[in-house]
């Protein structure tokens, strides 16, 4: 075996392609996870301002968990955060049969 072949530049080279693709990736997903916690937190906002919606959704908050007053900015970017963590994952149709 020549010295160098599995140490080369073209393996060196392959290496810190993947370690910077694994770096993009993982940047990407809490990016995801940014971006819908913010989108979550508006529209927890908007919902909160209206006038029926609002004490609606907090009456059903209150019914489930049992929270005596739910804050439905908080609620919305902890929903907006969870959907944008996993938003790749699940089932995806690629067939448009």
């Amino acid at each position: 075996m020549k010295k160098g072949k599995w140490f080369g530049m073209g393996f060196l080279a392959g290496v810190g392609t993947g370690i910077l693709a694994v770096i993009f990736g993982l940047l990407a997903i809490f990016l995801f996870a940014i971006i819908g916690a913010l989108m979550g937190a508006v529209t927890g906002w908007i919902v909160q301002m209206t006038p029926v919606l609002g004490p609606a959704v907090q009456g059903g908050f209150t019914a489930l968990f049992e929270v005596e007053s739910p804050d439905l900015v908080a609620i919305g970017a902890m929903l907006g955060f969870i959907a944008g963590f996993f938003r790749h994952w699940g089932h995806h149709d690629t067939c448009c049969a």
